[in-house]
């Protein structure tokens, strides 16, 4: 009996599949090759600052790859959101990586404001790890910086779409918003890690949007009754926002009203605005409102869509009040009694596809 072991925050979880019902299995961490480091170390080189845009593993072994390669680079600033995850990851940036908050816009204004270390002179180097997502297509270096230190980026990126349909993979008029909002910080270069295994696979330079779409893995495969999808583990499903976000660009690969079990840890919460005040009961229907952005507001309708168009199974360390009660989702104590009731529902000959680490792969269905 086939064993295949998805990562659940830190650790690994143990999913069993008969294989007269295991369909495709995507796991990317087979597929890994060593990444060229001279341009980025040249350009970290030249940089007078160095943004962190997220903790992802792949973000952070690249750095730790990186740093050596420094040498006696002197007077290079480090920036980060989660300086503390970043440090703990690296103890040779210890003491050295300033927090940096997104800004606080006076006023009720529509204009991008940003932080003042990115409008400052000097040359930039901003770092992250590539992502498909529902409302960008796909989140990278560029997408990152933007939703991290510039004010009002995400609500405007928002607000350019017609509707909130999750369309990853596909550029969107949200992104084209993110590549104005990056093309207002001068000096500035973004290096975009592609993952593979939650290890860096490629670091693309100022990549274009296709560059990114199309260096994720491939996963050829027939659309199952039936679909397992691992977020990724750590920095993929920390919050249920990040893991609701992932499973788009995977969807593909099981039939309309199927079964999806989502392996999440989620061990930081909602993730999202929205989010927490809907599990709360906080959710008003005016925060709805086109004109009214609430941060992670297009998250609700994709839990929305996901529930009205699959079966969904929830293994997760959220608690059962929030899992089940307001998100209106099937949950499960253990793998087992998941992967069980997942079974049950595709029946005797029904197919699974698996995906280890969705946030790396799209589907190729043949």
């Amino acid at each position: 009996m086939p064993e295949l072991w998805i990562p659940f925050g830190g650790v690994e979880t143990l999913v069993t599949i008969q294989a007269e019902n295991l369909g495709a299995v995507s796991d990317p961490s087979l597929d890994g090759a060593p990444v060229d480091m001279e341009r980025f170390a040249e350009l970290a080189k030249a940089s007078a600052s160095i943004f962190v845009c997220d903790s992802v593993p792949a973000t952070i072994q690249a750095l730790k790859v990186l740093i050596p390669l420094l040498g006696e680079a002197q007077g290079i600033s480090f920036y980060s959101p989660a300086p503390k995850r970043v440090e703990g990851a690296l103890p040779e940036l210890k003491g050295k990586i300033t927090t940096l908050p997104p800004p606080i816009p006076a006023g009720d204004g529509d204009e991008p404001v940003y932080s003042p270390e990115l409008v400052s002179a000097g040359a930039k180097l901003f770092v992250g790890t590539a992502r498909p997502d529902p409302l960008f297509g796909v989140t990278d270096a560029r997408v990152e910086a933007c939703l991290g230190w510039v004010a009002r980026s995400r609500a405007a990126a928002a607000r350019s779409r017609r509707e909130m349909e999750p369309t990853p993979l596909k550029k969107t008029a949200a992104y084209e918003v993110i590549e104005g909002v990056a093309g207002g910080i001068p000096e500035s270069k973004f290096m975009t890690v592609i993952p593979r295994g939650g290890k860096p696979w490629a670091i693309l330079e100022d990549p274009p949007f296709d560059a990114v779409k199309n260096s994720f893995a491939k996963a050829p495969m027939q659309q199952g009754r039936g679909l397992v999808v691992g977020a990724g583990g750590q920095g993929y499903d920390d919050t249920f926002s990040s893991a609701l976000r992932g499973v788009w660009n995977v969807i593909e690969g099981v039939r309309k009203s199927g079964s999806v079990l989502l392996v999440a840890e989620c061990s930081e919460g909602m993730g999202s605005t929205a989010l927490e005040m809907l599990v709360t009961g906080r959710l008003a229907d005016g925060e709805r409102r086109r004109d009214r952005y609430t941060e992670g507001i297009e998250e609700v309708q994709y839990l929305s869509k996901l529930k009205e168009e699959y079966d969904v199974l929830l293994l997760s360390g959220l608690p059962e009040t929030y899992a089940r009660s307001k998100l209106g989702l099937a949950t499960a104590r253990g793998s087992g009694e998941a992967v069980g009731r997942l079974l049950n529902k595709v029946g005797r000959s029904g197919k699974v596809n698996v995906f280890t680490r969705a946030g790396e792969c799209q589907v190729e269905l043949g």
